[in-house]
């Protein structure tokens, strides 16, 4: 597949923009990143009153990247998510790998049997699954909830205590997302999941990626990248799901091939990865 080219005119890519102040608008880096490495592509300022046939491209999911978001699910019109990248950024202070996914928030499809060389690039290991008491509860943010039309956090928290407390007596603990400064060095996710964890519980965060590769099983209840190796109920929680190393191996080389560095999306690097099997 590609964006259908014109002889005499670059191709129109629709473009998500933020507003500056009244009078100037600033592109988003990363979408203009992704731009510029597709063949023959031009940005142009989309509305869903748009008559533009090109994909859609967005980051985030603020309120008009929402409105984009909702708009492609509901007319199946095709479009390019870029947001934070599964792996490799999780100790440093520079977001350097971003997700790409087409036509969802996140790669959920089925897992592509991927080379490991770009998850050597990126570095990161995992370990073999291993036993612990607690149940650690990594709640969404007011944003992702508002995205999926879930409740409030605070309320999907309770809820999801209240079941749990039906089919286990575990310790439960809720972990609250640090500031990022604080997750990449003093509370970071793999020093949370070592101590005495059984399983982590989340909606939709990639912190269920990163229970599986610190060796601890996870419970998605949400749209996840994790979910083909994890539960996705709560009743599970005493008869969890624990991937071997080779699978999760297998999951992350197939997310590497979903994530790009800002220089890859500028030489058409991410395009092509996108793009090759279509």
């Amino acid at each position: 597949m590609g964006i259908k080219s014109h002889k005499q005119t670059k191709t129109r890519v629709a473009h998500i923009f933020l507003p500056k102040s009244k009078n100037k608008y600033v592109f988003d880096e990363y979408l203009k990143s992704f731009e510029r490495g597709i063949p023959d592509a031009r940005l142009s300022i989309w509305n869903k009153d748009s008559t533009i046939n090109s994909p859609l491209l967005i980051r985030g999911i603020n309120s008009q990247a929402r409105e984009a978001i909702y708009y492609c699910q509901q007319t199946k019109k095709k479009f390019y998510y870029i947001d934070t990248g599964y792996i490799g950024n999780e100790r440093s202070n520079f977001k350097r790998w971003h997700r790409i996914t087409k036509n969802s928030l996140q790669n959920t499809g089925p897992i592509i049997n991927r080379p490991t060389d770009r998850l050597k690039i990126i570095g990161t290991k995992c370990q073999k699954m291993y036993s612990g008491s607690k149940i650690l509860i990594c709640p969404p943010s007011a944003k992702v909830m508002k995205m999926y039309n879930q409740p409030l956090p605070e309320i999907w928290t309770k809820s999801v205590i209240k079941k749990l407390k039906k089919f286990t007596d575990r310790p439960i603990e809720v972990r609250l997302k640090p500031q990022r400064k604080d997750r990449i060095s003093v509370k970071t996710i793999e020093d949370a999941l070592v101590d005495d964890v059984h399983c982590l519980v989340t909606y939709n965060s990639i912190a269920a990626l990163e229970a599986l590769i610190n060796g601890k099983p996870a419970i998605t209840l949400g749209e996840n990248c994790a979910s083909s190796l994890c539960n996705t109920s709560l009743n599970d929680i005493e008869n969890l799901n624990k991937p071997s190393r080779g699978e999760v191996i297998k999951l992350l080389a197939h997310l590497s091939y979903g994530q790009f560095t800002k220089k890859e999306m500028t030489n058409g690097v991410a395009w092509r990865i996108l793009n090759e099997d279509c």
